[in-house]
């Protein structure tokens, strides 16, 4: 969806919400056994509601600056490997050199994966942290809705 920073996963036996309700709950966590239709069975527990998306990474980066050198060591030590890879064509296949290439290449898959593991870890907190805001905004669209109404009625 547009605009929207992650993607809604429909539980089991639920209809698929129209782009109108995704827009004003985006994030928006419901209560365990909440069910958009009577007929409808509860959301598995524990059940995933949004999964980030492309919008997201580009919504976010500013939250993972402090884990970027993780990926800056990484692609580091990659370049390091394709130098040794590389040297080896031209100066010939020696020990000391082959030490260098592998060790370089095992470094940067380690804190390729130590960047990702930060980076899934913060990105869980995150939607956490907007799930509890889209929360709050929630709670307060509804109640001056339900103002409104109150409103027009008398």
């Amino acid at each position: 969806m547009p605009g929207v920073p992650a993607d809604f996963r429909v539980p089991p036996d639920w209809p698929s919400p129209t782009d109108k309700w995704i827009r004003d709950n985006a994030l928006w966590h419901p209560p365990e056994g909440w069910t958009p239709v009577p007929a409808a069975t509860a959301a598995p527990p524990a059940w995933r509601y949004w999964v980030p998306n492309k919008l997201w990474a580009q919504t976010t980066g500013a939250h993972y600056r402090s884990i970027a050198i993780w990926a800056r060591l990484s692609n580091l030590c990659a370049a390091l490997w394709l130098v040794a890879l590389a040297a080896s064509a031209f100066l010939g296949s020696s020990p000391m050199l082959r030490i260098v290439g592998w060790s370089a290449a095992v470094a940067s898959l380690a804190l390729l994966i130590v960047h990702e593991s930060f980076k899934a870890h913060m990105s869980k907190k995150l939607l956490a942290q907007f799930e509890t805001l889209a929360q709050h905004g929630r709670q307060q669209r509804l109640t001056r809705e339900y103002q409104r109404y109150l409103t027009a009625m008398t």
